[in-house]
């Protein structure tokens, strides 16, 4: 799942952080919460759901055990909202209770003893602010959007529409009985018990999860669904969508057996749940690994769209169903090592794609998450286990790729299988992964786990290298260049750089007569590694053959030395590292004619898409004739890169290919970046092609975005009222509206204002969202403060108030 963390205050106050170290907290259960119970079982039943309320009837029976002797009180998480009936015993008798925000205490007729068993039940009418524990969907008028509710409890919203102790480090069964309105379906965890429809259509569905997971795993979906059925062996495999998407369901979700048996036999754990459900919904954030009951976003792809590689099933699918053993067969203890939930779960797609389309497709996915890793530590750089850590994802794919690489492939395999059978069912930290990896390898990575895991960064190689003919050898100096310059927090706490990142490296020089390989161990600040026996002149020199570290990389060589790697490395990240220090010679006419060559004749289209995009750094009369032949490859990826390339060098002559692309090239991304080279290489017609791309609907409307933009990048005035004309059907022209806003255009700002007054609650969302987020601080606040309160909906109004008194409190934009 991709959610920003909601910090727990009293974790953060539970101790003077300033005293421990990253590490120290971690490994020491800091941030894990105590309670006095072990929550066994609940049984939740909801009903009369109204859409115009955000509201319905529960009622919740609790079973738990007492962990400390005299338990006189039991301490539940219930949002403030939920309104309190009554609270009974199972056999009877009133419990008396307190209320503190979101905490509610039920006293027990008489203290418990350790071991023993307190059962009660809730009686309540839920109300829930909109998108806090349960999220009401209306249509609103809009297509593909019929009416519905989901649920979404990660980290800590479950407890928003049922009393719970709503903390990872507990499991519990549970079951789900759900009354819903005629023609609605309802989809939770675990297998189906009843579906009985009375007379005026209703339905209840009972779901009972038998196996124990985390609370924050309760889920539900109320909408009208069908049902495809799918299986893997006898575990039933279910597709639940809108009745019009039924036809795009099964050509999606069809992989997902498969799926379901590779990781069974990566992990050498079976598939451990009654059934493996994957239910659509709208305006979700892309999927929630609901144990054996996964929430998607809506955006099933169309046949044709599978040419441009749509990130649903390349990540999303294997992603979420891969948390069915990472985070839901074992759970994070507390939210400071996330990072084993979703670490794993980015980096187990990778693995999927190495055994279905080979090496390549496995370094392209980490390619991909490479980058993204890099973006992302350049905004801050946090550990991989920390409190709110903003890098799991990315991050937790690498160093378990590299950790793969280190071990080897079976001892790797073995070490995920001893933490997964240690801790079935249960909650795990860190440590726990290393203890898994020493239980079963006997190697005791603590070294690994302070620098990868604990510390934050990676190291910053500066190599260089010289060779000496008399002595038939290559010499490397290898330098870490990376900086501990991160700064305290206000509670003392430090994220710190390891000096030294210790790790093997291979290196690899090439000849004329054959390749030379040398392995050595880099355990300083600057190490030097002899490569003896190569017996002439280097052809070629890979620092880390195959990209076992995760690293930046300054290396300077001479373009015959890269041109030959390019040619004859088979690694993905290396040729990408390659192509981008050829880009940097743009006069040196040997790198040029390796880049061509890579552009028109790479073995992997991810390099001939790398090359392409670094062509324009290159002369025109060199760059122009590849892009044509890049223009005509066979894969959609090459060839949009080839029409943005075209666009990138500014040159009339990209006009008449990205025209031809437009007209009839077959896919959406290919068309998408012809409208941006349109719109930067063909004044006369850009107004025509804007528009026409505005009203192209395409697959997350790629066309119509790349017009935006366009219309943003040239800062074209006169398209205002056609970006408005769209306002009811994209957000984004919100967004672009307040671009041109930014840029001091007044019509673009009184348009937006207005759009605050629309009559459509979710264009008044829109239209705040982009004063929040696209408008510059200044030019918003002192616009809304003037008109917020003249606004008409009493919504909208208090919605802009809470915006204005956050941004008077210094609270700093969600990114």
């Amino acid at each position: 799942m991709r959610l920003p963390l909601s910090l727990l205050v009293a974790c953060l106050a539970a101790a003077p952080l300033s005293a421990q170290s990253n590490t120290e907290l971690i490994a020491n259960d800091h941030y894990t919460r105590s309670h006095d119970y072990d929550l066994v079982h609940q049984r939740i039943q909801v009903s009369n759901f109204d859409w115009d309320s955000t509201s319905f009837d529960g009622q919740v029976t609790t079973t738990l055990v007492a962990l400390r002797p005299g338990l006189d009180s039991v301490i539940l998480d219930a949002g403030a909202k939920l309104q309190l009936k009554t609270v009974t015993m199972a056999r009877g008798g009133a419990l008396r209770t307190a209320r503190h925000g979101d905490t509610l205490v039920v006293f027990l007729p008489t203290p418990i003893g350790s071991g023993d068993t307190a059962r009660f039940t809730i009686t309540y009418h839920g109300v829930v602010e909109n998108g806090r524990g349960l999220t009401y969907i209306n249509p609103e008028g809009r297509p593909h959007r019929p009416r519905q509710i989901w649920s979404q409890g990660e980290d800590h919203d479950n407890h928003y529409w049922f009393p719970t102790y709503d903390s990872p480090n507990d499991k519990m069964t549970w079951e789900v009985v759900a009354t819903v309105p005629k023609g609605m379906n309802a989809v939770s965890n675990g297998r189906l018990v009843s579906d009985v429809t009375a007379r005026d259509g209703a339905r209840t569905i009972d779901w009972r999860q038998d196996k124990r997971s985390a609370t924050y795993l309760v889920s539900i979906v109320v909408a009208p669904l069908v049902k495809i059925h799918d299986a893997w062996r006898n575990v039933p495999v279910d597709y639940y969508v809108y009745h019009e998407d039924s036809a795009l369901a099964r050509p999606l979700f069809k992989i997902t057996p498969d799926m379901i048996d590779t990781y069974s036999r990566l992990t050498g754990i079976n598939y451990p749940w009654a059934k493996y459900a994957q239910t659509t919904v709208a305006d979700f954030f892309g999927g929630m690994e609901n144990v054996s009951a996964t929430t998607l976003v809506d955006w099933l792809p169309s046949p044709r769209n599978y040419q441009d590689r749509p990130w649903y099933p390349w990540i999303l699918i294997p992603h979420e169903l891969s948390h069915q053993w990472f985070g839901d067969y074992v759970t994070t203890e507390n939210w400071a090592n996330m990072w084993l939930n979703e670490g794993f779960a980015e980096f187990m797609p990778g693995q999927y794609w190495a055994r279905k389309l080979g090496a390549r497709a496995e370094e392209d996915y980490y390619q991909d998450e490479y980058d993204q890793f890099m973006q992302i530590d350049q905004q801050r750089r946090m550990p991989l286990a920390a409190l709110g850590s903003n890098n799991i994802y990315p991050k937790g794919a690498l160093v378990l790729q590299m950790l793969k690489h280190y071990l080897g492939d079976q001892p790797f395999w073995a070490s995920v299988h001893r933490y997964l059978v240690d801790h079935a069912y249960d909650n795990a930290t860190t440590d726990d992964l290393r203890q898994a990896v020493l239980d079963a390898t006997g190697e005791n990575l603590d070294w690994f786990w302070e620098q990868w895991i604990y510390q934050a960064g990676y190291p910053e190689f500066v190599v260089t290298a010289k060779y000496d003919s008399s002595t038939s050898t290559a010499t490397l100096v290898v330098q870490q260049a990376q900086k501990d310059s991160s700064k305290a927090d206000s509670t003392g706490l430090r994220y710190t750089t390891p000096a030294v990142f210790r790790m093997p490296v291979t290196v690899r020089v090439g000849t004329v007569r054959g390749d030379i390989t040398a392995r050595a161990q880099l355990s300083q600040r600057e190490d030097t590694i002899l490569v003896r026996g190569v017996t002439s002149a280097p052809t070629m020199v890979i620092f880390d053959d195959g990209n076992a570290i995760l690293k930046r990389l300054t290396f300077d060589q001479p373009t015959a030395w890269l041109a030959t790697q390019l040619q004859h490395d088979p690694n993905l990240w290396n040729r990408h590292w390659i192509i981008a220090q050829l880009a940097h010679r743009p006069a040196d006419t040997a790198a040029a004619a390796a880049v061509v060559k890579a552009a028109t004749s790479a073995d992997y289209f991810l390099i001939r898409v790398a090359a392409v995009g670094a062509l324009p750094a290159f002369p025109a009369a060199t760059a122009l004739p590849a892009l044509q032949t890049a223009m005509t490859d066979t894969s959609a990826q090459v060839r949009a890169a080839a029409v943005e390339a075209l666009g990138n060098l500014g040159s009339a002559q990209g006009a008449a290919p990205a025209r031809q692309a437009w007209t009839h090239d077959s896919s959406d991304a290919v068309r998408a970046a012809a409208v941006l080279t349109m719109a930067l290489t063909d004044t006369a017609s850009r107004r025509a092609i804007i528009l026409q791309a505005l009203g192209t609907s395409s697959y997350r409307d790629v066309i119509s975005s790349a017009a935006y933009r366009a219309i943003a990048q040239i800062g074209d005035t006169t398209l205002i009222d056609a970006v408005d004309a769209h306002a009811g059907e994209q957000r984004l022209a919100l967004h672009i509206l307040a671009a041109l806003a930014g840029r001091g255009s007044a019509r673009a700002l009184d348009l937006l204002v207005q759009h605050l007054d629309d009559e459509r609650p979710y264009v008044r969302r829109w239209a705040l969202e982009a004063f929040q987020f696209t408008l510059s601080r200044a030019i918003a606040q002192s616009k809304l403060q003037a008109i917020g309160a003249a606004l008409k909906f009493p919504d909208t109004k208090q919605a802009v108030a809470d915006l204005l008194q956050q941004w008077r409190k210094g609270g700093e934009r969600e990114q």
